[in-house]
């Protein structure tokens, strides 16, 4: 496996940095502050040159950024290369030997290529809502994407399952949570565990609980009960809790660099200093949505109608916060802010939980779809959303793969 080199020490140079020089300055900046700390200045300092030299030789910021891309695109390559070699020695796989490959593959992404994966996946999360970056990352992930499908041909997943991109959303959500949470033992464990029933055909086997067992205990380790149970605070101001629930809907929508002083302050109709004074830095401002957040994931869960189960939930104010977004954006903002693994842990612990219920509710006589297979049906659909742009095309998107997830499972149970 091949590794980044070491960004160059901070000498101002005259000459040019090559592309693999660029892509490891670039994937530092953004492992530390997340791709809003990509900025021409804090990248040329990283290189130990002017931003006059990096600008006469890429160009503006997007020639850069599509140089940035471009350099990863080249390095996965050879990753990806590797890869193929290794599995072009295999003859077909078994669905034990498929859910250990890709655990493999994805535990080498978020460990050894952690900063190369986590520029992927901060790309692909502002090209949901940032079109002029979306030339640049084209290519580098339609590769990644073709890479994976390959993989989903060759372990025999369901063709309809790979076409609606239901497979690579399960590939880019479990990739995130691996980014955010690898070295929590109970995350690998049901990591490995959901892999195993996904390449099984993602039903529980007639008689065999030892799977439902061993999933219930790594939800009960990764869920904090009562985490934001205390009562509301009696001396907050009024404009407190729109306050809370603009900043969930921002991290959801833009990530944590979508949270300024400024705009939600615009938001809700406060001066800025006034949301200042309450909330002094940007991480106060993220705990403050993600506390929103996690009260909307516990009313989904604990809900008894289709209507209110939905992940679009609308809030007092009638806006929308996307459940599933959400989640995604706090498992990005994990990797830059270690406090919050707790919640990440717990918020991944509980993917499906309201799917399970809807399943148990409205397809009763479905066999075999318990917790453990919501949990994967909705990994994908959670992945699949935060790959493509807020809006009815979307929507349409996941109501389509989960028809085709649907059908996955009936064909199962024949």
């Amino acid at each position: 496996m091949s590794s980044l080199p070491e960004p160059i020490p901070a000498r101002k140079s005259r000459k040019a940095p090559q592309a693999e020089a660029l892509l490891a300055a670039a994937c530092g900046l953004v492992s530390s502050e997340g791709l809003a700390g990509l900025g021409l200045r804090p990248l040329a300092e990283a290189l130990g040159v002017s931003v006059t030299v990096l600008t006469s030789h890429y160009g503006a910021r997007a020639d850069v950024m599509a140089a940035i891309c471009d350099a990863a695109r080249l390095h996965d390559q050879r990753e990806m290369a590797r890869w193929r070699s290794l599995l072009s020695e295999l003859g077909p796989f078994s669905p034990a030997l498929a859910a250990e490959l890709a655990e493999t593959m994805l535990d080498e992404l978020a460990i050894q290529q952690r900063a190369l994966s986590l520029l992927y996946l901060e790309l692909l999360h502002v090209c949901t809502w940032d079109a002029s970056l979306q030339p640049a990352f084209a290519a580098w992930s339609s590769e990644r994407r073709r890479f994976w499908q390959e993989f989903a041909d060759r372990a025999a997943l369901m063709p309809a399952l790979v076409k609606c991109g239901w497979w690579y959303g399960y590939v880019v959500a479990e990739l995130a949570y691996s980014v955010a949470l690898g070295p929590v033992t109970s995350y690998r464990m049901l990591r490995r565990l959901c892999l195993r029933r996904l390449f099984a055909g993602g039903l529980a086997s007639r008689g065999e609980d030892s799977d439902g067992a061993l999933f219930a205990l790594l939800l009960g380790q990764m869920q904090i009960e009562g985490l934001h149970d205390e009562k509301p605070d009696a001396r907050a101001p009024a404009w407190d809790a729109p306050a809370a629930r603009a900043c969930g809907r921002r991290l959801a929508a833009q990530g944590a660099q979508g949270l300024t002083h400024r705009a939600i302050a615009s938001d809700i109709g406060i001066p800025h200093t006034t949301l200042s004074y309450r909330y002094p830095a940007q991480r106060d401002l993220v705990i403050a949505g993600l506390e929103s957040i996690v009260a909307h994931i516990r009313f989904a869960v604990d809900a008894d109608s289709l209507s209110e189960l939905q992940r679009l939930r609308v809030e007092g104010d009638g806006k929308q916060l996307d459940l599933a977004r959400a989640n995604f954006a706090v498992a990005l903002a994990a990797t830059h802010m270690p406090e919050l693994a707790t919640y990440t842990a717990d918020m991944r612990s509980r993917r499906g939980n309201n799917l399970a219920k809807v399943f148990l509710k409205y397809l009763p006589q479905a066999r075999g779809i318990d917790a453990l297979c919501a949990q994967v049906i909705s990994m994908g659909l959670t992945g699949l959303t935060n790959t493509e742009p807020a809006g009815e095309a979307s929507e349409q998107t996941v109501a389509a793969a989960f028809g085709a997830a649907a059908q996955w499972l009936q064909q199962n149970q024949t």
